[in-house]
């Protein structure tokens, strides 16, 4: 005791002439405390320690008791080793117990010694571990006693306590060589300097070791029968233990080293060696084979390879997979089978030393590890199988091994993410914590990836399209396009954006058919509806009254746009030209903008709505004035134009002097003032399927582009009455009329057909007797036909280079295209050879025809399967025994 008191007091006097003779110190290496990290928290002095751990009944946690073991203190602490602020601590030299007492001296002690800029921090957790102590005068044998106090365990080498700041070493240890006599176990004062002077002292006697008979080797071979006297504690830790003098003493290896990597690094790389195959595997599909890659059976365009078309069915990418599967599955396994070794050992351990678990369900605990190291090795075996056996070669056991590995991964990880929960080690330090959440994010990646990938897989077998497209049936006014470059449908508010796409493109409305530039597109506010479209030609569509207004006022706003001269203003009514429910009332409108558009300027609003009124004013002075000049407009009659004999713009004597009469009658009748009478003429309607059809017979070959049709008839139609007086639009006219006519379109040019419907009637005719008369043959094919269609089924060929005249060339292209969509449509369902395809003496598909002979060379399941696609099923052509 003496001796100790001594050695306190030479302490505490060498600490008191450091601080108060700090002019003596040496100055040839000052302390600059330049890397001095200090707490993210802003807590300087060390906190106090809760003397009970806290249960959470939810989570199944309860107190229990257990016996004085020793497990939770054998061995080397390998992961709180180190220093986090680099600067000086307590480390324990063996294992060992603190309790409530320690921590409280330890903290009161400590915290009134440091000074300003320093700070302590504590490297344990706080007490958990129960110790029980049964109560004076009871029996033996009556059980364990009542929970007296908790405890923390320490293994040797860990750090217990940090110090930190401006303090020097001389500081710390004068603070800290005292506490070290405080535990009940071997504590020593150490710095960052001497834990590298130490590491590197060991990496020394590691390589220096010239021993062959080390641990390793004797516990392999049983040398000496070591099997028989020693325990698992041995075989668990044997590497280090430590003396009282602070020697280390390394187990000797005899072997040279080769390659010394860090056993992190080790398994870090082993386990990013499959993503790492699959990326390079994915990029090399993609740039070697990108059309065999991503084809499949649905034959629509993909983007990327899937993992079997990128991993097992091409050359290059499937040695690299197998090569880095080869390497990533020998120490997985081995891995694998040592750890089935040792799970009772080391599990087991794991659930006695549980802080939060009783010791009721060791059997469960054990077999649940058991399975869990079967399902890791099962994994590791089909993604064996699954490298080795490709989906273009063997797909059934492709198939099988690939959902045996995703079955397998997801069982494994739920299994394994349940025992760490279950172990309670996850809640005995922040590595844990920190692992059990790493766990629990990957695995429910995994099941959300497996979900989605079911999912997507489902729907591409079910659907076979790159998108689902739902048709909108019940807006009846919303304007759809198609650009013309690319071929895509778009909305209305779609044609800008995908401007920056297609540079240069036009539109065209699919419901009309007309034609835009990207300037002119916003204009089309209106098309045909749906009910006109397929209504027939009968169809007579009521006046939507509400519609006829709010048309009549976006013309209005149209009308001040070019009229307005304020940048301002005119930027607000283009703004609002786009939208079809504008308010036709001030107060409304001025919400509308406010609200919608988020103007908030009130005046500009205001400014907004005299503009639109006062076009109003002027529409309703303009259509005044035409209704009071419309009774001296002469009618189209008598104007003397013939719109039933053709286009002639000759005018005869006799309606001329007609004309005149009626001027001079008009105006005696304004200069009068008599009473304004309408002239009642009969209307004579224009002629549009005679003027089509005078049209291309007048042009060349009798073909003439629908363009250059529609632009020439609607000429001749406006030639012969004024556009003020047209209700409809012309072109909407011209388009259901050509509709009406038995033409032959094909999207760029208009084709009289050649004969008559009698010659159609005829050819449909043959075409039944055919059908109900298959034996006797069919008839047969012109040269011409039969030339036509060889020419056609030709793929490599370049109809421009053939010396054939332009509608020939034409012919071909129309030809081409239909067997095209004859053969696609049927392929998937039915065989269909080309030479079953009838050509007629006009170059085109005679589909009649066709049908017999494909009655005639097909079984009658194939046949039924063949008319059911053309909806032509019925008993009168086909007779099938289902």
């Amino acid at each position: 005791m003496s001796l100790l008191q001594a050695q306190k007091s030479v302490w505490q006097n060498s600490v008191r002439f450091v601080r108060n003779n700090r002019k003596w110190w040496p100055r040839s290496e000052p302390e600059t405390f330049e890397r001095v990290i200090f707490p993210p928290n802003g807590e300087y002095k060390l906190p106090a320690m809760p003397q009970e751990p806290t249960y959470d009944p939810k989570l199944g946690e309860e107190k229990f008791k257990s016996s004085r073991q020793l497990v939770s203190i054998r061995g080397v602490e390998e992961i709180h080793t180190e220093l986090i602020h680099k600067q000086y601590g307590l480390a324990a030299i063996g294992g060992g117990f603190i309790s409530p007492y320690d921590f409280n001296f330890i903290r009161d002690r400590l915290n009134r010694n440091l000074l300003k800029n320093q700070f302590a921090i504590w490297r344990v957790p706080a007490p958990w571990l129960p110790r029980t102590k049964r109560a004076v005068g009871a029996k033996a044998g009556s059980g364990k006693g009542n929970i007296h106090h908790y405890v923390t365990p320490v293994r040797a080498r860990r750090i217990i306590l940090e110090v930190g700041g401006y303090i020097m070493e001389l500081e710390a240890r004068a603070y800290l060589m005292y506490l070290c006599e405080r535990f009940r176990f071997p504590v020593e004062f150490v710095s960052e300097k001497i834990l590298v002077e130490r590491r590197l002292q060991e990496k020394k006697v590691e390589e220096m070791n010239i021993n062959q008979f080390n641990w390793e080797l004797a516990l392999k071979y049983n040398m000496q029968n070591c099997h028989g006297w020693l325990s698992y504690y041995d075989v668990a830790y044997k590497y280090v233990s430590f003396l009282k003098n602070n020697e280390s003493l390394m187990t000797l290896v005899g072997e040279e080293e080769l390659l010394w990597i860090p056993f992190r690094w080790f398994v870090l790389m082993t386990a990013s060696l499959p993503f790492f195959a699959l990326s390079l595997c994915v990029s090399l599909s993609l740039v070697l084979h990108l059309d065999e890659s991503t084809r499949t059976h649905c034959g629509v365009v993909n983007y990327l390879p899937s993992i079997s078309a990128a991993v097992a069915s091409f050359t290059p990418e499937r040695y690299i997979w197998q090569f880095f599967i080869s390497l990533h599955s020998a120490p997985r396994i081995v891995a694998a089978l040592a750890f089935k070794q040792r799970l009772f050992y080391i599990y087991r351990n794991l659930l006695l030393t549980s802080p939060l678990r009783p010791l009721n369900d060791r059997v469960w605990f054990e077999l649940s590890c058991q399975a869990a190291c079967f399902v890791n090795i099962a994994e590791s075996l089909f993604l064996l199988l699954l490298t080795s056996a490709s989906s273009t070669d063997s797909y059934a056991i492709h198939k099988i091994s690939f959902l045996g590995f995703a079955i397998c991964s997801i069982i494994y990880m739920l299994l394994a993410t349940s025992l760490l929960h279950y172990s309670g080690r996850r809640r005995t330090s922040s590595l844990g914590e920190k692992s059990f959440q790493y766990k629990v994010l990957m695995c429910s990646a995994s099941i959300l990836s497996l979900l989605f990938a079911v999912y997507f897989f489902n729907r591409h077998n079910t659907y076979c399209e790159p998108g689902v497209y739902t048709l909108i049936t019940h807006l009846i006014f919303m304007v759809f396009f198609s650009c013309n470059t690319c071929s895509e449908a778009l909305k209305k508010n779609q044609v800008e954006k995908h401007g920056f796409r297609c540079r240069y493109a036009t539109y065209s409305c699919l419901d009309c058919g007309q034609n835009f530039s990207l300037e002119t597109f916003k204009g089309h506010m209106k098309c045909v509806t749906e009910s006109k479209k397929y209504g027939g030609k009968n169809y007579v569509e009521k006046e939507n009254k509400g519609e006829i207004k709010q048309n009549r006022w976006i013309e209005q706003v149209e009308r001040a746009i070019g009229n307005v001269k304020e940048q301002r203003l005119k930027c607000l009514l283009e703004q609002i030209r786009g939208f079809d429910n504008i308010p036709r009332k001030e107060t409304k409108f001025v919400n509308f903008l406010q609200n919608s558009i988020n103007i908030r300027d009130r005046d500009l609003c205001i400014k907004a709505w005299n503009c639109i009124s006062e076009q109003a004013r002027k529409i309703e002075e303009e259509t005044k004035k035409a209704k009071s000049t419309k009774i001296c407009t002469p009618t189209a009659e008598e104007e003397g134009v013939g719109h039933g004999e053709g286009f002639s713009r000759n005018v005869t004597e006799k309606k001329e002097k007609k004309r005149n009469d009626l001027s001079s009658s008009c105006d005696k009748s304004a200069n009068t003032n008599s009473p304004q009478r309408t002239l009642e003429t009969k209307e004579v309607k224009f002629k549009w399927k005679r003027a089509i059809k005078r049209t291309l017979k007048e042009a060349e070959n009798g073909q003439m582009k629908v363009k250059r049709l529609k632009a020439k008839v609607i000429e001749y139609y406006l030639a012969n009455k004024k556009f003020s007086e047209i209700d409809e639009n012309p072109e909407l006219i011209f388009n259901a009329k050509l509709q009406s006519l038995n033409l032959q379109y094909d999207g760029k040019m208009t084709t009289k057909m050649s004969g008559n419907y009698r010659q159609w009637k005829v050819a449909d005719e043959h075409a039944k007797q055919d059908l109900e008369f298959p034996k006797t043959g069919f008839k047969v094919e012109r040269l011409f036909a039969l030339c036509m269609r060889k020419v056609a089924t030709f793929r490599y060929i370049c109809f421009r280079t053939l010396p054939l005249p332009s509608h020939l060339i034409k012919k071909l292209r129309i030809l081409r295209n239909q067997i095209g969509s004859v053969m696609s449509m049927h392929n998937n369902f039915v065989s269909l050879d080309v030479s079953w395809i009838y050509v007629g003496k006009d170059g085109f598909l005679h589909w009649p025809r066709t049908c017999g002979r494909c009655y005639c060379k097909m079984s009658r399941r194939r046949y039924f399967i063949f008319a059911a696609i053309n909806g032509i099923a019925t008993l009168e052509f086909v007779q099938v025994d289902l």
